[in-house]
């Protein structure tokens, strides 16, 4: 994690129900017995993909942006070329997206919108700048308290924030990040991710899915479809999919589905509506969606700024597969669904 000045702990039992897979699924073979990395590994990989990268990788600057997520703001800017995505809860039932870059930059980002409290659970963990609009008062008194000093809050103002034609007030603030990069103002150090990395490789066994259907409310229900063809996981929002502006369907090589609490910010929104805070603090439980294959995990994370850990039934701890991530923060009032792969199909005999 980052070299940080700060912290805050906060500790939550979490028990919270998930629709399960019928017995018929398929399970894979794959062994539960972690072994050695091997010594011929790349010595150098991005932190969030895992990718191959250039020797000062870890030390790049990392932007947290929020993104917005409402339907009449898509397809949004610069979303398909974050390394790793946390889509959380906000009032109406709509989400958000914390959308973190280090491995590409896009040349533009947003809408950008305002920040909430579960960003100071992730953000501080690996950000050099974090990216908002604004926030609401007792908001921003909750990040002055959680969120370390040595992470620059950039709102408007800020180096690369501009207005555009793009969609009317407030959904047209936007970011250029490089600008913001080129400006100086954080001190950057060295990061290693969101997620432990395990010193080992463990490959659990897991249950052959096809389908990940979420529901954050009942208005807002992504779903994300394997691609056999592309080895990715496709993103819809209900049956139109998401794209981005520049013509890619939203994707990821690995998926995180994690069952968190929810509790009440302390505030209500422009529209007077309950708040939602998300709390990604604690322990629970989660999905670990590698290929077509889900491994139920266990989620701990003490702290504001301390890594998230996963860890296998075994007690193994695993992680992302190398690319793209989507992590999904499902409250107790959402819930996710798991359509199981189809078993293949019995080839005819011959005669």
């Amino acid at each position: 994690m980052k070299k940080l000045v700060r912290s805050a702990t906060l500790v939550v039992a979490i028990s919270l129900l998930v629709t399960s897979c019928s017995k018929g699924t398929q399970a894979t073979d794959a062994s539960s017995t972690p072994t050695p990395i091997p010594s011929d590994a790349p010595a150098t990989l991005w932190p969030f993909t895992q990718l191959p990268g250039p020797a000062d990788a870890a030390e790049k600057p990392v932007l947290a942006i929020k993104i917005e997520n409402d339907p009449s703001v898509r397809p949004q800017y610069g979303l398909d070329m974050a390394d790793i995505v946390f889509e959380e809860l906000v009032e109406g039932g709509m989400t958000r997206f914390i959308s973190v870059f280090q491995s590409e930059i896009p040349k533009e980002a947003g809408p950008v919108r305002s920040g909430r409290h579960v960003d100071a659970s992730i953000v501080p963990t690996f950000a050099d700048y974090f990216v908002f609009s604004g926030a609401a008062r007792a908001t921003l008194k909750y990040f002055s308290q959680t969120i370390p000093s040595s992470v620059v809050i950039a709102t408007e103002g800020a180096p690369g924030m501009h207005r555009t034609k793009y969609h009317p007030m407030p959904h047209n603030l936007f970011m250029y990040p490089q600008d913001l990069i080129d400006s100086g103002k954080a001190a950057v150090s060295k990061t290693d991710g969101f997620f432990v990395k395990p010193t080992a490789v463990s490959e659990p066994a897991g249950i052959a899915i096809s389908k990940v259907d979420l529901k954050f409310s009942p208005a807002t229900k992504p779903n994300w479809t394997w691609d056999g063809a592309t080895k990715l996981w496709l993103r819809d929002d209900g049956k139109k999919p998401h794209m981005a502006i520049s013509g890619d369907q939203l994707s990821a090589t690995s998926l995180v589905v994690l069952k968190v609490a929810e509790t009440d910010a302390g505030y209500k929104g422009s529209t007077g509506g309950y708040v939602p805070r998300t709390v990604v603090t604690g322990t629970g439980k989660g999905y670990l969606i590698i290929g077509d294959t889900m491994t139920e995990v266990t989620w701990s994370k003490p702290d504001e700024v301390t890594q998230m850990t996963l860890t296998d039934p075994s007690g193994n701890v695993v992680h992302p597969a190398p690319g793209k991530t989507w992590v999904e923060l499902i409250t107790t009032s959402g819930d996710a669904a798991f359509t199981p792969a189809a078993a293949p199909s019995a080839s005819p005999s011959k005669s």
